[in-house]
């Protein structure tokens, strides 16, 4: 019998009762929120739960564990439980912070999906409507991207890191500046994909920084094949002659 087999069971077995461990952990999360940073809770199950202990019992099966657990924070989702997601999202990240699908969907799921659970659905226009809510918005908001901080280490030049970081600081918390300096990290890993330049240009455009966007779309254009749909050459042909025209028209 393949030994990969024979272990696997025990994988599981572990990953499933470090989520039950992990259940008392939840709870003391949730009365942290308004008191400490997602970056502390997450150094706190470190210290617990850290990567010396679960990679000295999982070895090569921490992948498979941490996928479990995963797995088992969409049930949480699905409940709307704060504690329970945020429990699993910490541990799974804690066990193995290699797959950057963890760090974008869970930083997604605490700037775009918790502050609607604190207010609920119903109320969701509450989050750009009023004071309580905008307050709330821009809690969870920075919780992301103190999650998102907390993956440097394990993502270090992964251009999606800081183009999600970006669009946290531009469409949650208005934050402009903040967003360009991301987006320019991104850009800077050599890596970036092509509607991280669109977005880049749009948001210097927003920023009054014309120019700089045109010189940025000009050298981003000729680097664009021919033919590739998710390259969209001719938009940015378009985007570069309309801000031509439009520098133009104002001088």
């Amino acid at each position: 019998m393949n030994s990969s087999y024979s272990i696997l069971p025990y994988a599981v077995a572990l990953a499933l009762l470090l989520g039950w461990a992990m259940s008392p952990l939840d709870r003391s999360i949730t009365e942290q929120l308004g008191q400490r940073s997602e970056i502390e809770s997450l150094r706190d199950i470190e210290s617990q739960f850290g990567q010396g202990l679960t990679v000295a019992i999982l070895g090569g099966y921490r992948s498979v564990a941490a996928n479990l657990i995963w797995l088992s924070k969409n049930q949480d989702w699905e409940e709307r439980d704060i504690a329970g997601t945020l429990g699993k999202i910490a541990l799974a990240t804690s066990i193995d912070p290699r797959p950057e699908m963890f760090w974008l969907n869970g930083s997604r799921i605490l700037a775009n999906d918790m502050p609607t659970w604190v207010v609920g659905l119903a109320s969701a226009e509450q989050l750009e409507t009023t004071d309580r809510g905008r307050a709330i918005a821009k809690q969870y908001a920075e919780r992301a991207l103190a999650f998102l901080e907390e993956s440097r280490d394990y993502q270090r030049g992964n251009p999606k890191i800081h183009i999600e970081a970006g669009m946290i600081h531009w469409k949650k918390l208005g934050e402009l500046e903040a967003a360009a300096n991301s987006f320019k990290s991104a850009i800077e890993t050599g890596k970036t994909p092509y509607f991280a330049y669109r977005l880049y240009g749009d948001l210097l455009i927003e920023l009054g920084r014309k120019r700089e966007a045109l010189n940025l779309l000009e050298d981003h254009y000729e680097t664009l094949p021919d033919g590739s749909l998710e390259a969209m050459k001719p938009v940015v042909a378009d985007r570069i002659r309309l801000l031509k025209n439009e520098l133009k028209a104002a001088n």
